[in-house]
């Protein structure tokens, strides 16, 4: 019965884009406690993509898990024999429906920019109450280098961390694509279904670079791909909308 639960859970948030992939048949996600990043899901379910803040009251993620912004919780407790449990009601916040901005056209181009409400208890948004990361849209991106991915996936063999925040560290594989996909961008860290959403962090920096969008590990590619903010003007455009939205 657990299991068809978590399948429509996950059916019915929209998550029907591949980011369930490991790289090298190993999953290599530690748990991890990053306050700016969180979990959100429609309001039936506890858990469904990844969210991170980049102000007080603006978030990103991804454009295929715009279903899924109704709730975002934060300072997510450990799961309980693989269950998600809820994190407190200081800790979760509403999306403010009068601005959001994304695109859903595949890897390269599938980004989410949102802006949340107040807590209702403590009168703080979110950024205030569990910082915030820097984004970087101009720093030069290049094969080699070391990136993060945290986030809220699928790990039904971990009793606590099946849809509690995990991490993986690898590197980028893959820059650009054809076309219009120059903002399309790969890397062997470990994602599994959930962690659509999930911010790239660039590690010498600590800033966000992208968002993952889609797991092709173990397919043609031996890397998981996403859209790097610096490469899409849309995406880039709407970040400022956002900062500039009163």
């Amino acid at each position: 019965m657990k299991h068809l639960l978590i399948c429509s859970l996950l059916l019915s948030t929209g998550l029907l884009a591949s980011d369930k992939k490991i790289c090298g048949g190993e999953d290599n996600r530690i748990l991890s406690f990053e306050n700016p990043i969180g979990r959100s899901s429609m309001k039936r379910f506890k858990a469904g993509c990844t969210i991170s803040m980049i102000s007080e009251s603006c978030a990103i993620s991804v454009g295929h898990c715009v279903d899924a912004f109704e709730v975002i919780q934060f300072n997510v407790p450990l799961s309980i024999n693989t269950e998600p449990t809820m994190a407190e009601a200081k800790d979760i916040y509403e999306r403010n429906k009068d601005f959001m901005r994304y695109s859903d056209n595949g890897k390269g181009d599938d980004w989410a920019v949102i802006k949340l409400k107040k807590n209702s208890l403590t009168g703080l948004f979110p950024g205030e109450a569990q910082g915030y990361y820097e984004i970087s849209t101009s720093t030069e991106v290049k094969l080699g280098m070391a990136v993060r991915i945290t986030g809220f996936g699928e790990d039904a063999q971990d009793d606590q961390g099946n849809f509690a925040q995990q991490t993986h560290m690898g590197t980028i594989k893959k820059m650009g694509g054809l076309f219009s996909k120059k903002a399309k961008f790969g890397y062997d860290v470990d994602t599994t279904l959930g962690s659509s959403g999930s911010p790239v962090i660039l590690a010498r920096t600590n800033e966000i670079i992208g968002v993952h969008s889609h797991g092709t590990c173990g397919e043609k590619e031996d890397y998981n791909q996403g859209t790097l903010i610096s490469k899409n003007k849309s995406f880039k455009f709407a970040i400022q909308q956002c900062l500039n939205f009163k």
